[in-house]
């Protein structure tokens, strides 16, 4: 049996380490940039996997692998322009091919994700993951020509539409131009979030009135992590400059304290429920962040001065903190071989869940959302 899976680029040799360790009867097959797959034992149970999926700190989507299609350039339209017209053919020859692996192997499918793996890093020459508009087409053309009535199943056409517990999901990836592989997956109850969309990719878009892309991984964050920052809660946010973070709990109602002796964008300055504090926070009263409910911060500094900077803040009697939301930015990718040292030190604060993730928005960083349950 194989799986595939998808990461961030870049993070393909550390995500390698991390698989050996975790799971040394997995042994990899084939790999592009952002994408790998493994052999694994042939009795591998859905739980299993979904462990795989729980425990990775770098796998975006995990599924067990049916076969892949490699389409004739003819098919492609490598030789000619690809006219509107041309795409819908090669598509639905596509689909078709697809749904023949899917009817061969008797699975039942409830809903369909389609993703293609990451061309660059997350950021760069202006790329951020996403659907493109040619896998939106095929997504729809797979439910058109999906084989009913046994795959009546597929009761939704958004193809952002997240998946629900229990439901069996027939997952394309695009690897190459004209190059696919199709497998599935089971959506189990307790899988991260990323889990239930395609290819681990929350549909978030950058608003045209976001001050920083730091805007982008801290709502995924929030959403990630589940933390229930709402309206009126107090957060501290370090490092806020010039904003983007900050912007984010707004949106949600909070009152944010931004701590940063850098400029703020004027729209964060302006926002009545902003109030920012232009200094380092170890030179900033403690009274003045005396009734914080939440922390985030993005600091671009080593993973052991970031917890530095949170210690001080985070072990204070005086202050009702619930949780944490940070990035660990990993200037060599081998400080994620500390990861265990660095978790070990949060819970030594008191966070009874810390949970640790490269998420889809993140660069070569890490998020980690440390959570007071009591």
């Amino acid at each position: 049996m194989f799986l595939f899976t998808s990461c961030q680029v870049g993070a393909e040799t550390i995500f390698k380490t991390e698989i050996r360790r975790l799971f040394p009867d997995f042994r990899l097959s084939f790999s592009r940039p952002g994408f790998l797959t493994f052999k694994v034992p042939d009795h591998l149970t859905p739980d299993a996997i979904a462990n795989f999926v729980n425990r990775s700190v770098f796998a975006r989507t995990v599924a067990r692998s049916l076969g892949k299609i490699n389409l004739e350039n003819k098919e492609i339209g490598k030789n000619e322009p690809e006219t509107e017209i041309k795409k819908t053919e090669t598509l639905t020859q596509l689909a078709k091919k697809i749904w023949t692996i899917a009817e061969t192997n008797r699975i039942f499918v409830n809903r369909i994700h389609v993703f293609r793996r990451d061309l660059l890093p997350p950021g760069e020459k202006g790329f951020e993951p996403s659907l493109t508009p040619e896998l939106q087409m095929l997504h729809r053309i797979l439910i058109e020509h999906s084989p009913k009535p046994k795959f009546l199943g597929i009761h939704h056409n958004n193809p952002n539409y997240p998946a629900q517990p229990n439901e069996t999901i027939l997952t394309v990836s695009e690897i190459d131009l004209g190059y696919y592989f199709i497998g599935v997956h089971l959506i189990s109850e307790g899988l991260p979030i990323h889990s239930y969309y395609p290819g681990g990719i929350l549909p978030i878009v950058l608003p045209d009135d976001a001050v920083s892309r730091a805007w982008l991984k801290f709502e995924e964050g929030i959403r990630w992590s589940d933390f229930p920052i709402s309206q009126g809660d107090c957060c501290l946010d370090i490092g806020a400059a010039p904003g983007g973070g900050s912007q984010v709990l707004l949106s949600r109602g909070a009152k944010v304290l931004g701590v940063d002796p850098a400029e703020m964008n004027p729209i964060i300055l302006n926002h009545p429920n902003f109030t920012h504090i232009r200094n380092k926070i170890n030179q900033t009263k403690r009274s003045l962040y005396r009734n914080v409910d939440w922390i985030i911060a993005d600091i671009n500094v080593a993973p052991n001065y970031t917890l530095d900077v949170l210690e001080e803040p985070a072990t204070r009697k005086d202050i009702p903190l619930r949780g944490m939301l940070f990035t660990l930015k990993l200037f060599q990718w081998s400080l994620v071989e500390h990861l265990p040292t660095y978790i070990e030190r949060l819970r030594s604060w008191g966070f009874d869940e810390v949970r640790v993730k490269q998420l889809v928005f993140n660069r070569q960083e890490l998020m980690v959302a440390a959570r007071r349950c009591r």
